[in-house]
């Protein structure tokens, strides 16, 4: 998986993800990507109100957009018309509420001051051509799943003078719990006998979210193997 090859960009779908527990481990994780980009410190730059704005966004287009990817995530905050066509068919009424009950009575001025905040936090990972050519694609090149089941081999360069930094690490917090869900959806999908499956990570530091620590300590009766390197001992 190389990113930073534009002539054959390879889809990588993060709402391409089946049943209500496997969609609830993407949406707190992209938060946790949030944090980690933009709030490590937790300074309430990344807050209450944001998180709603992602959660609920994300859900919806996950229940309602087959095939749906975060370009219509982006589509569904700044497109009032496209809000209310997504809205109308939302089954889950708590996010339903969110839509009919706080969006549509919030004044156009405070609307803005929302939208804007949310669009100016990962409006460049949609809008750059070579994030939009690998997350605009509504079916992924390969399934975490298949790769740990047929012990496959996979590759992913993230090469940050090809890609930049932002995007290197954007990237990199996305792959890590689309890999912990297949993990730990192994029983369902392998059986109870699964072989040991490895994951090495170089360049550790930059990877380093909440859903590390749930595979330091859950990983391993999963058979999830782990190898990870850094630099300094103060990371």
């Amino acid at each position: 998986f190389n990113p930073g090859d534009e002539a054959f960009p390879m889809g990588f779908n993060i709402l391409d993800a089946k049943g209500q527990k496997a969609q609830n481990m993407v949406v707190n994780s992209f938060i946790e990507l949030l944090y980690k980009l933009y709030d490590p410190q937790h300074q309430g730059i990344v807050g209450p109100q944001l998180e709603r704005a992602v959660r609920n966004s994300m859900l919806s287009i996950m229940e309602v957009v087959p095939g749906g990817t975060m370009v219509d995530v982006m589509r569904l905050i700044i497109d009032q018309k496209y809000e209310k066509e997504i809205a109308s068919k939302v089954q889950d009424p708590l996010v339903k509420k969110y839509w009919t009950d706080e969006m549509a009575n919030t004044q156009a001025f405070h609307r803005s001051e929302k939208t804007g905040y949310f669009v100016s936090k990962f409006d460049r990972f949609v809008t750059d051509r070579t994030m939009r050519n690998i997350m605009g694609q509504s079916e992924s090149a390969f399934k975490m799943e298949e790769v740990m089941k047929n012990k496959k081999i996979l590759l992913v360069d993230l090469n940050k003078g090809l890609l930049g930094e932002e995007n290197s690490k954007f990237l990199g917090l996305l792959l890590i719990p689309k890999l912990l869900t297949a993990a730990f959806n192994r029983p369902s999908y392998e059986g109870s006998s699964f072989d040991d499956f490895n994951l090495y990570v170089d360049e550790f530091q930059n990877f380093a979210t909440p859903d590390f620590v749930t595979i330091l300590s859950e990983a391993r009766k999963y058979k999830l193997n782990l190898t990870v390197a850094n630099q300094f001992l103060a990371q």
